[in-house]
């Protein structure tokens, strides 16, 4: 079966450089199409490692690698790369790719809840057998206003993101929001419409705020200077322009900006990017929807 598709493979297989005794990460490898490409690059002294939150996504993929033995599997955050270096004895690499989006498959199953079109529990981890992660049904249900309102604003374009929040605030106050359509009902009594662009963007920020998603890219990109090699690259597909905007101002000068100021949450002076894609690359060959967004940015580390 056919999960998922990867977006513009060649171009990142042709972006990274891939050097055929060199080792690369695949950060959230999901079904393992960009990485069977690597492999394809790579000879017997060449390795690949993957990673992935998603343990079935690691089965799929194991089984699409399996004519190659020079790779390994990890279920684990793309944040914890330079522990799994660390075990492995390996001090840097020859490049890093990371796919910042969900697969279809992911938006797909039901058990997941990331969808609001199929009624199902509302999930939304990307590792769902993670018990000691708060599912979205736990943050909806108790999260405080303000960091609603802070999410909304950072993750949404919604035009009136306080009253939104506020009246999702008190909406649970009489009922509990344990489903998607729950959720998706909540929001249709708000705005009185069952309008899909904000349904869609108030489950992607409830999604951000399940996954810690923003702040651990930013966390993992403070780690990908002292693992790359000097002439190492770094691959970054991103669908969100929050995430965008951190992966373009890291590439550019080495810093993390706080939110959306230009207060400095992290610099770094002693290692240097060359930026290799001067724009964005787009995705213009998918036919799936969910993928237009997508923004590809290598840079590689020159210092």
């Amino acid at each position: 079966m056919n999960h998922h598709i990867p977006i513009m493979k060649d171009e990142v297989v042709d972006l990274l450089d891939i050097k055929s005794k060199g080792i690369y990460m695949d950060c959230t490898i999901g079904f393992g199409g960009h990485s069977l490409n690597i492999l394809n690059k790579l000879d017997s002294k060449g390795y690949l490692i993957g990673m992935d939150l998603d343990p079935y996504a690691l089965k799929e993929s194991k089984k699409k690698l399996k004519k190659h033995n020079n790779f390994s599997l990890h279920n684990q955050s793309y944040s914890a790369f330079p522990q799994i270096l660390e075990k492995m004895g390996i001090e840097k690499v020859d490049g890093f790719l990371f796919d910042l989006g969900i697969s279809s498959h992911q938006v797909d199953s039901e058990h997941r809840g990331f969808s609001y079109m199929k009624d199902s529990p509302l999930d939304m981890r990307f590792n769902n057998d993670d018990d000691n992660q708060l599912t979205a049904k736990d943050i909806i249900n108790t999260i405080s206003l303000e960091r609603l309102v802070f999410a909304f604003k950072e993750y949404t374009n919604l035009k009136n993101p306080r009253f939104i929040a506020r009246k999702l605030i008190e909406y649970r106050k009489t009922r509990k929001i344990n489903s998607t359509f729950d959720l998706r009902n909540a929001i249709k009594s708000i705005i009185n419409s069952d309008s899909y662009k904000v349904l869609s963007q108030i489950f992607q920020a409830i999604r951000i705020i399940v996954n810690n998603e923003i702040d651990t890219i930013k966390k993992t990109l403070t780690y990908t200077l002292d693992y790359l090699k000097i002439g190492g690259r770094i691959a970054i597909i991103s669908f969100h322009s929050v995430e965008d905007r951190i992966v373009k101002h890291f590439f550019k000068n080495q810093t993390i900006y706080k939110n959306n100021s230009y207060e400095i949450e992290y610099q770094n002076l002693n290692k240097k990017l060359k930026i290799i894609t001067k724009k964005p690359v787009y995705e213009t060959k998918t036919k799936n929807s969910r993928s237009r967004s997508a923004k590809l940015r290598v840079a590689e580390r020159i210092l």
